[in-house]
C-alpha cells in the first residue's frame, strides 16, 4: 500500500492496520476521488476495505491529527474543507518552512544524500509515466521530506509533514489534469537537480513556485 506518512515515520517501522486505512483515505483524498467537504461512511469503508469498523475508526483518528479530516456533531467525519485565505496561510508557513531547510540542509549535502535524491526522482518518473497517481504522490513526499532529513531537524519535519497534508489535499484538482502535473513536476525536477549540483538559491526558488502550485484550483 502506498505511505503517504513517509515524511514522519521510520521507513523500517511496520504500519498498523489503522495505518493503511488512513493510507488508502489519504490516496483517495489527496486524487479528488474523495471531494473536499464529502462525508466519510464508517461502515461504508470497513465494507469497501473488507475490514471491521474498529481500525477505520482508529484511521479516522489518525486523520483528524493531520488536519485534513474533522468530526462535526451531528453531521459525522468528513473531508475539510479549507478557505484560500487558510491555504494561503498554509502555503506562506510552507515556503517558508523550504526556506529554513535548504539553509540547514546546506552542509550536509554529500554524495550519498545526492545519489539517494536523485534516485527518488527517478522512481517518481517512473510512477508518473505508468500513470500511478497514487504513487507519484508519495513519491513527491519523499523527495520534499528528504531534504527536511539532510537538514537534521525533526522539528522541521513535523511542520512540514502537518502542513503538506493541507496543501496536498486542497490540490487534489492538480493530479487529474496532465497540464497541471506536467508543471509541478517540472518545478520538482528542477529543484532535484539544483540540489544535486548544489546550487541551493535555484533549489528554493524551485520549491516556492512547487508550494504556490497549491493554490492552483
Amino acid at each position: 500500500m502506498v505511505n503517504f506518512f513517509s515524511s514522519s515515520t521510520d521507513e523500517n517501522q511496520r504500519n498498523s492496520l489503522p495505518d493503511e486505512i488512513a493510507q488508502y483515505i489519504l490516496g483517495k483524498i489527496f486524487t479528488g476521488k474523495l471531494e473536499l467537504g464529502a462525508r466519510l461512511i464508517e461502515s461504508n469503508i470497513a465494507k469497501e476495505l473488507n475490514v471491521s469498523n474498529i481500525p477505520v475508526r482508529e484511521a479516522f483518528y489518525i486523520l483528524q491529527n493531520t488536519g485534513i479530516v474533522e468530526r462535526l456533531p451531528r453531521r459525522g467525519v468528513r473531508v475539510k474543507e479549507f478557505s484560500e485565505e487558510e491555504i494561503k496561510e498554509y502555503t506562506v508557513a510552507l515556503k517558508e518552512l523550504y526556506r529554513i531547510a535548504i539553509a540547514y540542509s546546506v552542509p550536509n549535502w554529500n554524495d550519498k544524500h545526492r545519489l539517494n535524491i536523485k534516485n527518488f526522482l527517478i522512481k517518481a518518473k517512473e510512477e508518473l509515466d505508468q500513470g500511478k497517481i497514487d504513487e507519484y504522490i508519495s513519491m513527491c513526499d519523499q523527495i520534499t521530506s528528504y531534504i527536511f532529513k539532510v537538514a537534521g531537524n525533526k522539528v522541521f519535519l513535523r511542520f512540514y509533514s502537518e502542513i503538506t497534508y493541507i496543501t496536498t489535499a486542497y490540490s487534489q484538482s492538480i493530479w487529474n489534469d496532465a497540464e497541471k502535473v506536467k508543471s509541478w513536476n517540472s518545478h520538482l525536477e528542477a529543484a532535484v537537480n539544483a540540489l544535486i549540483r548544489s546550487d541551493f538559491e535555484q533549489a528554493e526558488i524551485e520549491l516556492e513556485l512547487l508550494a504556490k502550485q497549491a493554490l492552483i484550483v
